[in-house]
């Protein structure tokens, strides 16, 4: 759609110090999102063709992973410190209000005090589950510097993802008969679920090695 693009370009064209006001929006946006209303992978459509049109180390891309990485913080610890202060009252609302985060949260009490900012990271990654670490970390009331880690991390992961196939399509792009939302698309799911088995295989091994000296120890 040929507003879609103008509206695109006028955005990926204001990230800069020059324009706090579109600064400001994609923070809100940011922070929006990680609270529980999902914006569709909007932002990281905008950080790939931020990293596509200006190149990955360009200040484009630095500023808006600095900001990405602050509105996810900021909505992410909202949500925490709001389970967390409420406790089993927060989960009642929540109950009613989303079934499927409230069967994630149960699922993901167990494990989460063993590794815990890899087990953050490794769920706020997962399609889905964003919310997931934020209401649990705050119920089981986990260390506040762990969940910060956590969030930053899976941040991190996702963002240099999306800056990587920004820049790789600037290559790739001119030899495949493809749109670049579908590029980033398929490229994006297959390697954050490359990640995410690097990461639990990380995570299995160090539960096995901790099992282990337990034995040891008895």
């Amino acid at each position: 759609m040929e507003w879609g693009k103008s509206l695109l370009s006028y955005i990926t064209s204001g990230v800069n110090l020059n324009h706090p006001e579109i600064l400001l929006i994609i923070l809100a946006l940011t922070i929006v999102n990680e609270i529980g209303f999902p914006l569709f992978f909007a932002l990281e459509i905008l950080l790939f063709f931020i990293s596509y049109q200006y190149g990955p180390l360009s200040a484009q891309s630095l500023l808006l992973l600095a900001i990405l990485l602050s509105g996810r913080e900021i909505g992410a610890n909202s949500l925490y410190f709001a389970a967390r202060g409420l406790g089993s009252r927060f989960l009642d609302w929540l109950e009613k209000r989303s079934s499927r985060t409230m069967r994630g949260v149960e699922k993901f009490k167990t494990r989460l005090n063993d590794k815990p900012v890899v087990m953050v990271a490794m769920v706020r990654i997962t399609p889905g589950l964003l919310q997931v670490p934020s209401v649990t970390a705050g119920v089981v009331r986990l260390r506040r510097l762990s969940f910060f880690e956590g969030v930053a991390l899976s941040s991190l992961i996702n963002d240099f993802i999306v800056i990587f196939l920004g820049f790789s399509a600037r290559f790739i792009l001119p030899r495949l008969d493809t749109q670049p939302k579908t590029y980033l698309g398929v490229s994006f799911c297959a390697l954050i679920a490359f990640v995410w088995i690097i990461l639990f295989l990380l995570y299995r091994h160090k539960s096995m090695k901790h099992e282990k000296q337990k034995e040891q120890a008895i």
